[in-house]
């Protein structure tokens, strides 16, 4: 069977994180909307991801195993990435019938080849003569953080064997059946695990240091680290390879990202390689408790959230003591600093609030990165980001 997922017209409200990233490697619990995918199927089926051309060498690196943007797309059935599909979604989806929600096409069968040209303008036609279907449908990236409860629900079925083997005499737990960990993850002494309001689900290698409090739903992905004395509040992803630190509520860190230190982040969203400097907060709600406007580019959306904090793009970094505004929008490969509240919309690449980031040195300081991680940039990155450095203007 051929799965074909595609990327759909919504994409670019997925700023910051969809500048370097598809759609469908967004996450509102355990797993990215393309695992979701892959899982409910064959192994033997054949996917095909259908990308923004400037991210097609970016997405074939990141997944040689599938194919990115054939020449002509086969039959086969066609998947929304923005969508948060499930098994039993998918069943939903009856042969020769597609389906749309608010205007977006989620999904159909697709009975012929198509030329990869014509792709788009076949997706435009269908969503009009689609049936509507009710589906968790990511048009934002704070919607991944309203369905991150109901998410992990489904998610830690999946961990069903990974009952929590905690020493109770040294760490306190409340609903400990709500509670997975891996075999190999560390608690210390002084922790306390409350998965009364949903579930804690520690993957290998994470450790959480002593004194640290840990409200559910929360999942820590792969050697993590939660810093002593850390208050972990709930509706909380940690991708692998991140050390936390200080207090974080309702928010997704991607993979390789750090905020080791004391400070507040909540409703956030942060890409991967990210680092947030000693101190460094964020405001998520007004003084006036008022509906919170999100500027994407030159027009603001009114979210009609009172809470919102921060979307952060990869590889940024902020200084110490850093002041993030209520719902700010914060590009790709910033470096911020200084110590007034800083813009609510910063352009990829900006240095403090009116330079530029020196591109070599940009690059130089990625590969330092990586290498302490005992990874590389590659020159497809490389290349990519070159090409998007040039299209900013500060």
């Amino acid at each position: 069977m051929n799965i074909i997922i595609f990327e759909d017209s919504n994409v670019k409200k997925l700023e910051p994180f969809s500048i370097n990233h598809a759609s469908f490697e967004i996450k509102c619990g355990v797993y990215s909307n393309l695992e979701r995918i892959t899982d409910c199927f064959n192994k033997k089926d054949n996917f095909y991801l259908i990308v923004r051309d400037e991210l097609k060498d970016l997405i074939q690196e990141r997944f040689p195993k599938y194919i990115i943007n054939p020449v002509n797309i086969p039959e086969g059935l066609c998947l929304n990435g923005s969508v948060v599909w499930s098994s039993k979604l998918l069943k939903k989806i009856q042969k020769n019938v597609s389906f749309s929600l608010n205007g977006e096409l989620v999904s159909y069968n697709n009975s012929k080849k198509i030329n990869f040209k014509d792709f788009q303008k076949t997706v435009i036609k269908i969503k009009n003569i689609s049936d509507d279907i009710d589906i968790n449908y990511i048009s934002y990236q704070w919607d991944c953080i309203d369905l991150f409860k109901s998410v992990m629900e489904l998610d830690k079925l999946k961990f069903k064997n990974n009952k929590s083997t905690i020493n109770k005499d040294i760490v306190w737990q409340n609903n400990s059946k709500n509670i997975f960990t891996h075999k190999s993850t560390i608690i210390e002494p002084g922790c306390f695990l409350d998965a009364s309001s949903g579930p804690i689900i520690l993957s290998k290698n994470t450790l959480i240091k002593s004194g640290s409090v840990l409200r559910g739903p929360i999942f820590i992905d792969e050697k993590s680290i939660i810093n002593e004395g850390s208050k972990i509040k709930g509706n909380v992803l940690i991708g692998p390879n991140c050390k936390i630190g200080g207090e974080v509520s309702s928010s997704i860190f991607h993979g390789y990202s750090n905020k080791a230190h004391d400070g507040f982040i909540g409703d956030s969203y942060i890409g991967e390689w990210v680092n947030l400097g000693a101190n460094t907060n964020n405001s998520n709600l007004k003084n006036n408790y008022g509906q919170i406007k999100f500027r994407l580019t030159t027009d603001y959306i009114n979210t009609k959230r009172i809470f919102l904090g921060a979307m952060i793009g990869d590889f940024t970094r902020t200084g110490i003591s850093t002041m993030i505004n209520t719902g700010s929008f914060i590009g790709l490969g910033c470096n911020i600093y200084g110590s007034e509240f800083q813009s609510k919309h910063i352009k990829s690449f900006a240095w403090g609030k009116d330079s530029k980031v020196d591109f070599d040195k940009f690059i130089n300081t990625i590969k330092i990165m990586k290498k302490r991680r005992l990874l590389a940039l590659s020159n497809v990155e490389i290349n990519f980001l070159k090409s998007i450095y040039q299209k900013y203007e500060i």
